[in-house]
């Protein structure tokens, strides 16, 4: 399940996507943009993924801790977005735009040649991966670590 949903200050709109769909939207009080991210930072409600944060509802994340096999009293916003519960639809907050916008420019590649589109794409995904990571995005560097 994905949802969109507004920073704080309006100027962004982001994906997000909760994991196996255990948590409802209503799990997420608050996004904040790195223009409107000068909020107090409490780690016991709020995650900070570069200077984006999410601020989550714990009291909901508490209901369904069981059906995400976590004991309530153990339950973190790092546990919910690190395993994919209620995070980023895709690497970062914008993603899934920006991976599109980025493959539509290699689209023409995969009419003409499809053979060098399918290097082209890994190396692509490969780089990007990397990048993304390189600039501090959790869920990159998570897949990079694993690998």
């Amino acid at each position: 399940m994905t949802n969109e949903i507004s920073c704080v200050c309006g100027r962004e709109s982001i994906s997000l996507h909760h994991g196996d769909s255990i948590l409802p939207g209503e799990v997420i009080k608050a996004i904040y943009c790195p223009q409107c991210a000068g909020v107090s930072f409490d780690p016991s409600t709020m995650i900070k993924d570069n200077e984006w944060i999410i601020e989550y509802d714990m009291e909901i994340a508490g209901v369904f801790a069981h059906k995400m096999r976590a004991r309530k009293e153990e339950l973190a916003p790092d546990f919910i977005f690190d395993n994919g519960y209620a995070s980023w639809n895709g690497y970062t907050p914008n993603d899934i735009k920006a991976a599109a916008k980025e493959k539509m420019a290699m689209l023409e590649l995969a009419r003409t040649d499809k053979r060098k589109y399918m290097t082209e794409i890994k190396s692509w995904t490969e780089n990007r991966l990397k990048r993304l990571a390189d600039e501090g995005w959790r869920k990159a560097k998570k897949v990079l670590a694993a690998a």
